[in-house]
This record gives C-alpha cells, sequence and structure tokens, in this order.
C-alpha cells in the first residue's frame, strides 16, 4: 500500500490495523481498486431480479455500465446470463416498444471492443454492480408505492377534470413545495373558473377538496393576507369552505398525531403548521415543522429527489438563519446521523450527487456555525462535519449497533 499525501491516512482500509469497513461507494470514489478480484464475479443476483426490476437497472444505469460488467465474467457466467435474459423483455416506453434482452445484450457484446475495456472500467464495474442492484431493486418498488400514495384517497380517478385538480395539488406537494402558495392559487384559480355550484357532482367533490386539503389552503390564504395584503383564489376557498360548513375559523392540528397519518396527511399536516408558524412568527415551531416535512418527503427519496434536495436547501439554511433551541438543533442532527441509511439502496452517482447537496449547503449556510451547536446538551457536530470527510456512515452504524444493545 502506497501514501502518496497525508490525506490519504483518512482513508477507510489504508492501515493495516483499519478494520472499519470500506464500503464500495467510498472504494470507487478513492480508487481503492487493490483488492478486488474479477475471477469471482457472477450474476447470482442479476437472476433474481423480475421482469420490472431488469428493467430499472438497465434504465437506471449508463449505456456501457452493464455490458463492461458482462465482459468480466466467465463464459460458463454469461451463459447463465443469456439464459436468464432470454425470459426477459425490456421496454422502451418513450418509443413504444418491446425487445428480447437476450437479443440486446448479445448484439451489444458483440459490438463492444473489449480490449479498449479498462481493467480500471471492470474493477468500477464490479464494484457499482452491487449498488445499482440495490438501487434499481429499490427505486422500482419505491416508485409503486409512492405512485400509490399519492393517488390514495382521490374523488374520481376516471374523471379527468377531478383527478387533474386533485392531482396538481397533491404533486404540488411532493415535488413542487418550493412554488407553495403561488402554484396553489393558480390551481385553485382555475378551479373557481370550473366550479359549477349548482352542479351537486361539483359541490361534492370540493367537499372532498376542503377536507382533504382546506386547512392548508386556509392557512395558504392567511399567509397571503400577511405577506401581500390581497384577496386570492385561495381566499375564495376558504371563504366557501366556511360558507358551507366545511371548515371552522380556527384548527388545532397535533403534532404528535400527524407523525402517526399516512404520508399523504402527514405532509399536508406539517406543511399547514409550517405555514402557521410563518404567519405567527413562531421561529422554534416553523424550524421544527419544517424539519418534519424534510423527514416526510425523504420516505420516498429517491423518486422525489429534487423536492427532497430543495426541503433540505431550506432547513439548512433556516438553521444558519434563525435562533435555534436545543431541541431543534438535536433534531437537525439527527436527521443527518440517519440520512446514510438511503446508502443501502444508492447508486453511486446518486450517494455522490446527496453527498455534494448537503456539502455545497453546509458551504454555503454554515448552519454549524450557529451558537446552539456548542452548548453542552447539543449533540456532536461532528456527524455532519464527517460528510466531509466520507465517515457520516460510521456514526449511522453505531447508530444501529447501540440500538441492537437497547
Amino acid at each position: 500500500m502506497i501514501l502518496n499525501t497525508f490525506n490519504d491516512l483518512l482513508k477507510r482500509g489504508n492501515l493495516p490495523d483499519d478494520d472499519r469497513i470500506v464500503p464500495n461507494w467510498m472504494k470507487i470514489k478513492n480508487k481503492q481498486f487493490e483488492n478486488v478480484n474479477l475471477s469471482n464475479n457472477t450474476v447470482d443476483e442479476i437472476l433474481k431480479l423480475t421482469n420490472n426490476e431488469f428493467n430499472q437497472l438497465v434504465s437506471s444505469s449508463e449505456s456501457l455500465f452493464l455490458l463492461v460488467y458482462l465482459s468480466t465474467l466467465s463464459h460458463k457466467e454469461l451463459e447463465r446470463f443469456y439464459i436468464y435474459a432470454d425470459k426477459i423483455i425490456l421496454s422502451n416506453e418513450s418509443e413504444n416498444l418491446e425487445s428480447s434482452a437476450k437479443d440486446v445484450f448479445k448484439e451489444g457484446m458483440e459490438s463492444v471492443k473489449k480490449e479498449n475495456i479498462t481493467i480500471e472500467q471492470k474493477i468500477r464495474a464490479t464494484l457499482e454492480i452491487p449498488m445499482m442492484i440495490s438501487f434499481s431493486k429499490n427505486l422500482y418498488h419505491t416508485h409503486n408505492h409512492f405512485t400509490q400514495i399519492i393517488r390514495d384517497d382521490y374523488y374520481d380517478f376516471n374523471n379527468e377534470y377531478f383527478m387533474q385538480y386533485e392531482g396538481y395539488l397533491t404533486k404540488i406537494l411532493w415535488g413542487e413545495m418550493k412554488y407553495i402558495p403561488d402554484y396553489y392559487e393558480q390551481v385553485l384559480e382555475q378551479f373557481k373558473d370550473f366550479y359549477d355550484e349548482e352542479n351537486d357532482e361539483h359541490k361534492n367533490f370540493f367537499a372532498h377538496l376542503s377536507k382533504k386539503f382546506g386547512v392548508l389552503i386556509g392557512t395558504l390564504s392567511w399567509f397571503i393576507s400577511i405577506t401581500e395584503n390581497r384577496e386570492s383564489s385561495l381566499s375564495w376557498f376558504t371563504q366557501k369552505s366556511m360558507e358551507y360548513g366545511l371548515m371552522k375559523e380556527e384548527v388545532e392540528i397535533s403534532v404528535s398525531q400527524s407523525l402517526t397519518l399516512e404520508p399523504n396527511q402527514k405532509l399536508i399536516n406539517f406543511t399547514t403548521l409550517t405555514f402557521t408558524a410563518i404567519c405567527q412568527g413562531n421561529d422554534d415551531n416553523y424550524l421544527s415543522n419544517l424539519m418534519y416535512c424534510v423527514d416526510s418527503l425523504f420516505e420516498y427519496y429517491p423518486v422525489n429527489d429534487k423536492a427532497c434536495e430543495y426541503a433540505l436547501q431550506e432547513m439548512m439554511k433556516s438553521i444558519a438563519l434563525k435562533e435555534v433551541n436545543v431541541e431543534n438543533a438535536n433534531m437537525f442532527l439527527d436527521f443527518f446521523e440517519n440520512l446514510p441509511r438511503f446508502y443501502e439502496v444508492l447508486s453511486y452517482e446518486k450517494i455522490m450527487n446527496l453527498k455534494e447537496v448537503i456539502l455545497s449547503n453546509l458551504e454555503k449556510y454554515k448552519p454549524l456555525d450557529n451558537k446552539t451547536f456548542d452548548e453542552k446538551d447539543v449533540k456532536n457536530k461532528l456527524i455532519l462535519l464527517n460528510y466531509k470527510i466520507d465517515m457520516e456512515d460510521l456514526y449511522y452504524e453505531g447508530l444501529k449497533e447501540d440500538s441492537k444493545n437497547v
């Protein structure tokens, strides 16, 4: 083992007595390729994938990634793959095409010039394949579950207009929270023009939307009236809900109860509480409920990765700019202590992207400069700083071990 720089000492596995597990993502990042044996490569884990999971693996991978890995296999293992691939149908939804995976990969392997594939590329593919398999399986099933929960409790999924209005209000929460309340106002402006008060089906649909989103819409209306001093489609919807007896002027939302709710309602509640805290000028409540929003969004990471990354940025910025109590400081560090749980089901690229979001916001906003993090009752700020030296997952592993021993 050659240590070229002092920083090489910080890389796990670079010292003889360093028994800390070096995860594959770190081996790839640090190019720690010494102990990778290509002759051990098999297709065992690939063969366990369903047709849909394999399609997700193909669509999630770079075009040559799987071909590079297949080029490392023995003749026997490659034949096992072709037997499996003969039963797999690859789908191209954009072009509405289906084809045999065996034909596609045989043709691909014949077109690849194996002599141009470097040892480093083969080693990287070997390290990356188990990560990509876990990532693809998780992404496929998380996406299906996510699609199911955002469609839950729709009034009438077969009514195009009702489905669109309800769908927009839901998707804004999960995917475009940075544009709340503006997008909510735009959707309700269109709904206001569509709504026929004399139509019983329209009134029933209005009642459904009011039950599901009414308190949030009422809070957003309050926010607009405070910040911009004007009426809006939000206030129209709120007034109609009260006129119909669907909503009270004051509604209490329990944090503890909200934590037990289904994902959709939980996110609605914490978004409502976040905007309520802004209207009340209560920074403690704002920060805690914003962090609950972040947690709620991350339940479906990486399907909704852009929304998660925006919420993460807002959380780090807000912690930097506001006074933070000890409870919220610990809640903030708890989030980052547990975040490496995703590393087991993320691709290398996704892990690097997530780390970059964290590190760029850490550098830009400097949330740990907040004086509260120096108080004795606050967890160690190294929990977050360890992301800078690729040691963050060690805290999470220690956390798991502690929970086993309780």
